[in-house]
């Protein structure tokens, strides 16, 4: 199965989701019953599983009315005042894996305090989904390789429908609102392919000037950071290049001191969500530095690539597709295998995992 096999089989996962749904709800719900006081949600989780957290923020924010906070592990288990947890917090654990030794570390603080806890990983037979008081699966099956790709897209959605639950349960979310989401959803999962084989095409036409690029630079707004934020740590993982990724407003005040030629340029922009910003951005760069790629609604080059999504609430997962597709290409065209890591002698130094 390769990389592409993949990307490609993650429609058909994120409507296997959609079809557990009910699942999540009746679970949740019950899990939950015994906390009706739930003031605020954070997550602890770590690269791709934070992304996408981070990426579903706004969603949950939006929906249940209660702010939502993302914390580290490593900060979680050796830094963070224990006092401030609380039980009108709901603590959600994410690790595709199951494995990963300080999410384990912090849910056991967390349990130890009787505080609401969820995990969500690839299987329920993973050590962290078995201490949990509730284990959600994420509907990633397995992934093959190790760079997380289908498990973004399948945690994402799988949060999703977390936080319809729990505006069911908390916001009295109605099944008319409930059922326009499922229709915006499968909306969304219906465009991939199209997304992915516009991002073919784009690809073939620009694939000189990316293949000269030794770093690269990814910028969007609003949950558009999050999922650039995500193609950052695709691009570093497989290609292997030097990468960051910048709020759209932040990448003006001192990154663009850092500029140069031998860097990519990618800029995600939706209508009305700072498009104006991004597009003059987009012609700084272009004017004064190098090519940049604005990728999404009111491109306005040749050398952009224009998204279409249908989708109100969804369309991210429609942006990192485009960035599942290149990082594969690319690393591809530059000859790396993408079955095993750079530098696989690194446990040998440190062990992340149980």
């Amino acid at each position: 199965m390769s990389m592409m096999d993949t990307i490609e089989s993650i429609p058909i996962q994120l409507n296997k989701i959609l079809k557990n749904k009910n699942l999540v709800d009746q679970n949740t719900q019950d899990y939950l019953k015994a906390f009706p006081d739930i003031k605020g949600i954070v997550f602890i989780a770590s690269g791709t599983s934070y992304n996408a957290a981070f990426t579903t923020k706004k969603f949950a924010e939006d929906f249940i009315n209660i702010p939502v906070e993302l914390i580290y592990p490593n900060i979680f288990v050796n830094y963070l005042n224990k006092s401030l947890l609380n039980k009108e917090t709901l603590y959600v654990f994410i690790s595709q894996g199951g494995k990963t030794k300080l999410v384990y570390e912090a849910l056991e603080i967390v349990k130890s305090k009787g505080f609401p806890n969820i995990s969500i990983t690839e299987s329920l037979d993973s050590p962290i989904a078995k201490s949990a008081d509730l284990a959600l699966e994420m509907g990633s099956e397995n992934e093959a390789y190790m760079f997380r790709t289908l498990g973004y897209s399948a945690t994402c959605a799988t949060l999703y429908w977390l936080f319809t639950s729990l505006s069911k349960l908390y916001c009295g979310l109605s099944e008319s609102e409930e059922q326009a989401l499922i229709e915006d959803y499968s909306k969304m999962v219906d465009n991939l392919p199209k997304i992915k084989n516009d991002t073919l095409d784009w690809y073939k036409k620009n694939k000189f000037t990316l293949m000269q690029k030794s770093k690269f630079l990814f910028s969007g707004t609003n949950d558009l950071w999050p999922v650039a934020q995500e193609a950052d740590i695709k691009f570093m993982e497989m290609l292997p290049a030097l990468t960051n990724s910048f709020e759209l407003e932040e990448l003006i005040h001192g990154p663009q001191n850092a500029f140069d030629s031998t860097t990519g340029y990618f800029i995600l922009s939706r209508k009305g969500e700072d498009s104006e910003k991004a597009q003059k951005i987009s012609a700084f760069i272009n004017t004064e530095i190098t090519k940049c790629f604005m990728v999404g609604e009111e491109t306005t080059l040749d050398t952009d690539l224009p998204i279409v999504s249908p989708s109100k609430y969804f369309s991210s997962l429609e942006y990192i597709t485009v960035f599942q597709v290149l990082s594969y290409q690319l690393s591809t065209d530059k000859g790396r295998d993408l079955s095993k890591g750079v530098y696989p002698q690194v446990v040998n130094y440190i062990e992340k995992s149980l």
